[in-house]
């Protein structure tokens, strides 16, 4: 049994984004899509346990192991890619074309992603048909 599983990160994952709004005008869309540091920083604020077993930052350093964000990331990627449709999350990706800045206020207000020249990857609860 890997880590992962030990500390129920699947049911977590499912709990924290079940607890994400949609929009005030979104939601015939299905759930709200939210990028790997929102996820990360909602995971924390509700399970900082988590964080605290697996010995990592909320981000990624240069002088230190991967934070949760990049875990999160590779560990959902892995499962999605694995189990598809079955799996409960699914992904999608915000393209960075003529994007220019993009700021997520972490903990205590401080900016977690400035400015982005890459595609970000999105993450929701997959929708039930």
């Amino acid at each position: 049994m890997t880590l992962w599983d030990k500390l129920g990160m699947d049911d977590k994952l499912v709990k924290v984004l079940r607890e994400i709004p949609p929009g005030p005008d979104a939601s015939e869309f299905g759930p709200a899509y939210v990028t790997l540091h929102q996820l990360a920083v909602e995971l924390d604020q509700r399970f900082p346990e988590v964080r605290r077993q697996l010995d990592v930052p909320l981000g990624g350093g240069s002088s230190r192991h991967a934070g949760l964000v990049e875990l999160l990331g590779k560990e959902l990627v892995d499962k999605i890619k694995r189990y598809g449709d079955v799996y409960p999350i699914e992904a999608a990706q915000l393209s960075s074309v003529r994007f220019r800045e993009l700021r997520l206020r972490g903990p205590g207000g401080r900016d977690l992603v400035g400015a982005s020249r890459t595609d970000l990857p999105l993450i929701r609860l997959r929708p039930k048909d």
